[in-house]
């Protein structure tokens, strides 16, 4: 986010309103709260990441040469991808513009941005403009449930195909829409009575000790399980935000929108640290 120059009436733009605004207009998403790696880049049309699989170890004798190297290394590229976000103002509510008014605006226009990116990131297509999401990225794990709510048994499984890919159980996090968080919260280990599936452990809900974390951008019945820093947030220059006062006759009726752009795009650099279990 810039402003004009010095003599342009930069001198004018408060910082503490600019951050204000570049704040919301670029809100941390809950992967990037949870460790994802965030990259901000400028003046580049894509941005490539290694991802190495195989290579060889062993135990040798003294002089022996060491086992022959295995290792396959793939590029994963992000490349832009425009996500725009839009909200009117009348002219009775740009005529109230005042601290409080400008906090709504501002935290509105933060939770589209939000939605529409995290929503991308984590389930796009790949086409259609889209991303392409960790849903659906080729290597992932999956798990299939054999109902809506999974039982303990099943999310444990994925659990193990997590750890089987040599995955950091400590960094392991499982996210969920809330309405499976909330059926998980209800569902019992044992039919007869107990525990319940999701419990609140050391200020956290956990499934078997791992930390849960919810987000309505994940997809209904969709449970994923993964390590955090596999994934790569990557933004191309800084969000755009334009207020548009003149086209379809808002000039004549005095209201306004509010336009913001961002160019991001989402990279798996372990593609088996992250499991997905659905029916």
């Amino acid at each position: 986010l810039g402003v004009a120059t010095a003599t342009g009436g930069g001198n004018l733009a408060s910082k503490t309103q600019i951050e204000r605004v570049a704040d919301a207009i670029r809100p941390q998403l809950l992967l990037e709260q949870l460790g994802a790696i965030k990259v901000e880049t400028t003046g580049v049309a894509s941005v490539s990441f290694p991802r190495f699989t195989g290579g060889s170890s062993g135990w040798i004798s003294e002089g022996e040469a060491a086992p022959s190297d295995a290792t396959n290394t793939a590029t994963v590229t992000a490349t832009p991808h425009a996500a725009a976000s839009r909200l009117g103002m009348s002219r009775q509510v740009r005529n109230q513009a005042g601290e409080v008014i400008e906090d709504a605006v501002l935290r509105e226009i933060s939770q589209a941005v939000a939605a529409t990116i995290e929503a991308g990131f984590f389930n796009g297509s790949g086409s259609s403009n889209e991303p392409l999401g960790l849903l659906n990225t080729p290597g992932i794990n999956s798990e299939t449930f054999a109902a809506a709510t999974p039982t303990l048994t099943e999310l444990a499984a994925m659990i193990q195909d997590y750890a089987a890919a040599d995955g950091d159980l400590a960094q392991a996090r499982f996210i969920l829409h809330p309405s499976d968080l909330a059926d998980l919260l209800a569902a019992q280990v044992d039919p007869d009575g107990g525990e319940t599936i999701v419990q609140f452990i050391d200020g956290a809900h956990r499934i078997c000790g791992l930390p849960v974390f919810s987000t309505g951008h994940l997809p209904e019945g969709k449970h994923l399980l993964l390590d955090p820093s596999a994934v790569a947030c990557v933004y191309f220059g800084p969000a755009q935000v334009l207020l548009d006062e003149y086209s379809g006759g808002k000039a004549l009726s005095g209201a306004a929108e509010l336009v913001t752009f961002s160019f991001c795009d989402v990279c798996l650099l372990r593609p088996a640290h992250v499991v997905v279990g659905s029916a």
